[in-house]
């Protein structure tokens, strides 16, 4: 068997190698190495190809220099961020800092740059349903919902709208037109959506669609809440409690899951209990028990939900106000209040007192939209969470057959509704507005509670506040009529303003 070394002695390179060159010598071209380079102990840099570049010549050829007169030198002071600038810098950009252009050439400028074709996020929808989509995403979404961070209405419902796949995906892309379309143009133009959007839900429903799993049956749920939105902004339609029927049927259905969609369920709660604060509470027992649906859930009550205002705790505490004033206006119970139920209302209060409202910057938010949303936002969420928990006392104490009497507490409650209102750049929050009203006996306080509503009005533009301020001014007449007839709290806003179904005036 012949040995490599053999081999390689019979066999020669098909040139110098690049020590020899560089000496500018012949070479033996000798494999590995050639013997000029063993002979002397130099490195043979060996015979295989080698990149030359312009300014690192081979030794062999001289340097050509090119001179040109657009020669820019970064200054001194770009030497710590060289490295970071686009690869597709030329030296004009790299010229612009050291000269100024004019107005006139900055348009010439413009204009020889193509316009770059939009990459829209509805690629499937006609250019008028893409303007109210857009709409709906830069101006509704944040409308509804007191924290604009990590929006609901924006990342839970869009990408279950945008899809093409069900007839309920359908169904709450028409219904988010509608929505949209009221608001921009009125009733007549959202007409044909809101027609669409009940009759993909229909279709939906009827092809049991909800069996395809979990999601589809949420993108239901989020449909007939998006119609009772279009309830709130056109007092017209009539139809709120009918859309949260519709809802309360879905929610049955998804009540066997173990994962509940926490923005879905809360935001039903928002209207089932302040729909409910409008007549006394009927309950029939098909319907499901608002919080008891969440009790697995392991939702932090503590925290402020974008879409309610306040915190879930709140919530719950107005929810069972409305179950005592429903149990206090039924005949067995309109002069029978048990010692039960007066400690009921004393837990209730004390529970308000101490409870503590939280914004979650932590939990599924960036660190740079947590920053941002604490530096412009935090104060306004906090002081409407306030206005809330103030509220709900006040609410308390006009149902407590006992309460009502205490005007030092009632008062302290008011003056702190009345702080967190004027401390409020806009209120957009009806319930807790409408309790402060219903407080408000002095000249001044009402101005201040209809100037809120004028501020409502221009920041919202939707029906529910027009009904809100009709209510309002009716309370506040027969107040007046009735202020010598009976004591001070004892004035009872529901047999003034009573409704035959529930509605959405205070959403």
């Amino acid at each position: 068997m012949v040995s490599l070394e053999v081999v390689l002695s019979k066999t020669k390179a098909g040139q110098g190698c690049w020590t020899c060159k560089r000496r500018k010598i012949g070479c033996d071209r000798d494999l590995p190495e050639c013997n000029n380079c063993k002979r002397t102990g130099r490195q043979c840099l060996g015979y295989g190809i080698r990149l030359v570049w312009p300014d690192q010549p081979d030794g062999r050829r001289q340097i050509q220099e090119t001179v040109t007169d657009n020669v820019v030198y970064l200054p001194a002071r770009s030497a710590k961020i060289y490295g970071r600038h686009f690869l597709n810098l030329t030296h004009e950009d790299l010229a612009a800092p050291q000269k100024t252009l004019s107005a006139r050439q900055l348009v010439a400028k413009a204009a020889q740059l193509s316009r770059p074709s939009s990459l829209s996020p509805y690629p499937d929808m006609e250019e008028g349903e893409k303007q109210l989509m857009a709409y709906y995403e830069q101006r509704i979404s944040r409308m509804i919902s007191t924290i604009d961070t990590r929006n609901g209405f924006r990342i839970d419902l869009l990408p279950k709208a945008l899809s093409q796949s069900f007839f309920a995906s359908d169904a709450l892309r028409n219904a988010i037109l509608a929505v949209s379309s009221f608001h921009k143009s009125g009733s007549e133009s959202a007409l044909n959506y809101t027609a669409k959007a009940l009759r993909s839900l229909s279709q939906s429903l009827a092809a049991d669609e909800a069996c395809a799993g979990i999601q589809v049956a949420n993108t239901q749920l989020a449909t007939s809440m998006m119609l009772c939105v279009y309830s709130v902004f056109d007092e017209t339609e009539g139809k709120w409690h009918l859309h949260l029927k519709g809802a309360q049927t879905i929610l049955r259905q998804l009540a066997s899951f173990c994962k509940k969609n926490q923005f879905l369920y809360t935001w039903f709660l928002y209207h089932e209990v302040l729909g409910a604060f409008s007549q006394p509470y009927q309950k029939t027992p098909d319907d499901p028990a608002p919080f008891d649906l969440m009790q697995d859930s392991g939702f932090d009550k503590s925290l402020i939900i974008g879409s309610l205002g306040c915190s879930l705790e709140v919530l719950e505490v107005i929810h069972q106000t409305n179950l005592l004033r429903g149990d206090l206006l039924q005949d067995s119970k309109q002069d029978n209040i048990t010692v039960a139920d007066l400690e009921k209302y004393k837990r209730l209060e004390t529970q308000l007192l101490n409870l503590k409202q939280e914004i979650d910057f932590r939990q599924n938010i960036d660190p740079e939209d947590a920053d941002v949303c604490i530096r412009a936002e935090r104060s306004r969420i906090l002081l409407t969470a306030e206005f809330y928990r103030m509220a709900a006392p006040l609410y308390l104490r006009r149902v407590s057959p006992v309460s009502s009497a205490d005007a030092k507490a009632t008062s302290f409650y008011t003056r702190q509704a009345f702080n967190s209102l004027t401390s409020l750049k806009v209120c957009t929050s009806p319930w807790p507005l409408f309790m402060l009203a219903c407080e408000a006996e002095t000249d001044d306080h009402r101005i201040a509670v209809l100037h809120a509503l004028d501020q409502m009005d221009e920041r919202r533009k939707i029906g529910n506040v027009l009904v809100l301020r009709t209510i309002i001014e009716s309370c506040w007449k027969q107040q007046d009529v009735q202020a010598g007839n009976c004591r001070p709290g004892h004035f009872r806003w529901w047999d003034v303003a009573n409704f035959n179904t529930a509605g959405p005036w205070f959403i």
